[in-house]
């Protein structure tokens, strides 16, 4: 049964391409055509939608409804090109693409539809709608035959050999036995297999695919081929085809454990998390003690916040596993995630003995250390250090000459290196900066390292830069060849020591100047970086010994903030209505430690009858709720006191405070900008530039540096004179978005001016510094 639907939606954009009266005429015309169509009056549907089509060409839903109607008539064919034009009108027309792949598989393109249906996954096509064509897909494809082989099949000695290495992961000796099984028996499948299996594990994917091709060509059904093309084809972003793959392997073998671990990949890389959990959960009726589906089913969990269930998870892998690195960083990342950094520390640390060479425990761990209040600021610094000594200064004695044209009267040749060119809390800071570059000074090129799936904002990021390069999947040595084939001139990293960071690319000096700018709000640890673009709030003078980088300071502010969306007007007081006061943050479990809670406990002490609203994704399930409601009932907080839960978007939770609370030793980030759109004030505890000084950053580019406390006493008193006074808090609530549009934290063009003059001035001091020649 075919899914087209028929579209009654209007786009207001086309129609005011026309006059008011032929607007008019058109919106008549196009109600009519849809009065006939529900009455399956085809022929005179189709004459009036012609007549829309007549008045405006790229009319997305006169086209899409067109083609409806010839599906309607048994023509999926003729339909396509009416799909098409809806498409080029409108590609996030989710409907329009669901329709295309359906007419195509009606006309048995099969091939065609899959590689449509990928198209539309990655133009947002929502996954359940997605899921339901993968099936008439798989459905078809269950359809073929393997074709005959003729010919011998090895021996079982050599059979059970190859078996053998492989379970002992001795992957490089499975090739060179491979090889000679091709030579020798041509005709078996065994070492197509083998070769495409084991060269797949050790990373050489476009090695791997042409073996596996050779046997799917030979016999489409082989389970074993399915499901690794499938994992091989899903590494690749084509998610889709992966889809296909591994529920054809199911279709014939409903009980290959393999293939539902691997479809559990696919589901999560496709943000279908529930699909993704039953996946694993049949995995695991399978084979209960399988390690790898344990690990990646608990980060699934931890994703939807299940934290009880998903430390159950991974500590059974653990058990079942105890060297296993990945495992401990998943647990590291669990326990952040809780609030326990203690425990998540001494998680990492264990993952970092399993294997000191591994770069993303270290990454985690120094993003955890962040959060510890007692840390010393050069214990701190110490880590980042050991990050630079093991996993970037191997790569100095490597560094070459740049040959960049040294002229700073041209356009310099700047390249911003992200995994987050997508919906992300980034997108506030970065897209405002890119959007108001001056093109005629510099000339961008975008080194995209997108983990997660492209969506709409990626579709706006693409507009601003001249040259986008996809990263993914490439090595740190390709990428640092592509940065300097590109003849970049000044190199900015968005990332820090956050998920999916580059810093091993910069570690091989790609370009004469490198910065790292926004994401971790902390050095990177890497001396190859030259520079931290900040400003004097955040890396006050004196402070530079904290940094492996030299603090770049911005004249006003380190940043700009363009709200996401837009979240409506400021609202009146609400303490002035329910007669008592609402603290309030948006931050997540991890900034919560014991030291911040208990400030906020004497703060809520000295506010009578005053309330706090804890609102994260961290807070969604209720045994965690329970957890911290606990936490504050042991310091003599009464639970009808503290609203913790997750709504999203916040900016309702927002309207329901009347005070923001920022966190310490590590401020809140986003979050804080959010709050004073809304009209909240807040107060902040300026500590180490450790991530500490972010919210003296914001309130100094805001010019409110009143709000800014040196100690905890002063933080808490700071606080509680904000809520002694409610007619001044009033007033302050009703001016505060005004106030910010007019300071340098909203002033994008402003912003984007200082930032230009400074990669021109970082540019020129190297020219300046570094003779034609030189090694950096």
């Amino acid at each position: 049964m075919n899914q087209i639907t028929v579209v009654p939606a209007r786009d207001p954009s086309l129609e005011d391409q026309l006059s008011a009266e032929a607007a008019e005429v058109l919106r008549q015309t196009m109600d009519l055509a849809l009065q006939c169509h529900h009455a399956k009056d085809w022929e005179q549907a189709a004459m009036l939608y012609q007549v829309v089509l007549r008045l405006l060409p790229e009319h997305a839903d006169a086209n899409h409804n067109l083609g409806a109607i010839l599906v309607e008539q048994g023509s999926p064919l003729e339909a396509i090109p009416f799909f098409q034009r809806a498409l080029q009108a409108n590609p996030r027309g989710y409907h329009y693409w669901v329709s295309l792949v359906d007419a195509l598989m009606l006309a048995n393109e099969y091939a065609l539809a899959t590689d449509i249906l990928e198209d539309a996954r990655r133009a947002g096509l929502a996954g359940d709608a997605a899921g339901e064509l993968v099936e008439r897909l798989v459905a078809h494809a269950a359809q073929k035959k393997a074709s005959v082989r003729i010919g011998r099949e090895p021996p079982a000695k050599l059979k059970d050999e190859i078996t053998r290495l492989y379970n002992e992961e001795k992957f490089n000796e499975v090739v060179t036995l491979g090889r000679k099984l091709v030579k020798q028996f041509p005709a078996s499948n065994l070492g197509y297999k083998s070769l495409g299996a084991a060269l797949m594990r050790l990373g050489q994917r476009e090695k791997a695919e042409p073996y596996m091709l050779k046997v799917l060509e030979r016999d489409p059904t082989d389970i074993d081929i399915l499901s690794n093309y499938g994992l091989l084809l899903a590494a690749r972003g084509e998610l889709v085809q992966a889809e296909v793959l591994l529920r054809r392997a199911l279709h014939k073998a409903p009980g290959f454990m393999q293939a539902w671990f691997n479809l559990g990949i696919v589901m999560r890389g496709q943000a279908r998390l529930e699909a993704a959990e039953r996946a694993y959960r049949s995995a695991l009726e399978i084979e209960g003690h399988n390690v790898g589906v344990l690990l990646n089913y608990s980060l699934l969990l931890t994703e939807m916040n299940r934290f009880i269930e998903a430390e159950q998870c991974i500590r059974k892998a653990i058990a079942l596993k105890p060297d296993l690195v990945n495992a401990y960083v998943g647990l590291g990342i669990l326990l952040k995630d809780q609030g326990h950094m203690h425990e998540s520390i001494a998680a990492l640390r264990q993952a970092i003995e399993v294997d000191p060479q591994d770069p993303s425990a270290h990454s985690t761990l120094l993003f955890v250390i962040n959060c510890i209040p007692e840390m010393d600021p050069y214990e701190r610094f110490a880590a980042y250090q050991e990050f630079n000594r093991r996993f970037a200064e191997p790569f100095h004695k490597h560094w070459r000459a740049h040959t960049n044209d040294r002229s700073t009267a041209r356009r310099l040749r700047v390249g911003y290196v992200a995994p987050v060119f997508r919906t992300h809390s980034c997108v506030m800071f970065l897209e405002p900066l890119l959007a108001q570059h001056d093109h005629e000074r510099v000339e961008l090129f975008a080194y995209a390292e997108q983990y997660e799936l492209e969506d709409v904002v990626t579709d706006r990021y693409r507009t601003y830069f001249e040259h986008w390069r996809d990263t993914k999947g490439i090595s740190d040595d390709q990428l640092a060849a592509l940065i300097r084939h590109d003849q970049i001139d000044v190199l900015i990293d968005i990332a820090g020591q956050t998920r999916g960071h580059r810093l091993g690319a910069f570690a091989r000096k790609p370009a004469p100047v490198s910065l790292h700018w926004l994401d971790s709000g902390y050095t990177t640890g890497l001396t190859a970086i030259d520079y931290y673009l900040t400003d004097a709030a955040t890396a006050p003078v004196g402070c530079e010994s904290l940094f492996s980088e030299t603090p770049w300071r911005l004249p006003r502010a380190a940043f700009v903030y363009r709200p996401l969306g837009y979240p409506g007007e400021v609202n009146a007081l609400p303490a002035l209505e329910r007669g008592y006061v609402t603290f309030g943050t948006l931050t997540r479990a991890m900034r919560l430690n014991q030291r911040l809670i208990a400030a906020w406990a004497r703060l809520l002490n000295q506010v009578p009858n005053s309330h706090l609203a804890i609102n994260s994704n961290n807070f969604s399930h209720p045994q965690t709720r329970e957890l911290w409601l606990q936490r504050f009932e042991d310091l003599g907080i009464a639970r009808e006191r503290l609203e913790i839960g997750y709504q999203s978007p916040p900016w309702d939770v927002l309207r329901g405070m009347d005070i923001a609370l920022d966190c310490f030793p590590q401020n809140s980030g986003t979050t804080l900008l959010e709050s004073l759109y809304m009209g909240l004030p807040f107060v902040t505890l300026a500590g180490t530039p450790s991530m500490g000084t972010l919210g003296a950053s914001v309130l100094t580019g805001l010019g409110r540096p009143e709000w800014i406390a040196h100690s905890e006493d002063e933080y808490v008193d700071k606080l509680v004179a904000l809520a002694s006074d409610l007619p001044a808090l009033a007033t302050i609530r009703a001016g505060l978005r005004q106030e910010m549009q007019a300071s340098a934290v909203m002033d994008e063009s402003g912003f984007a001016r200082d930032v230009e003059d400074a990669y021109f001035a970082m540019f020129q001091k190297w020219a300046e510094t570094h003779p034609e020649g030189a090694r950096p």
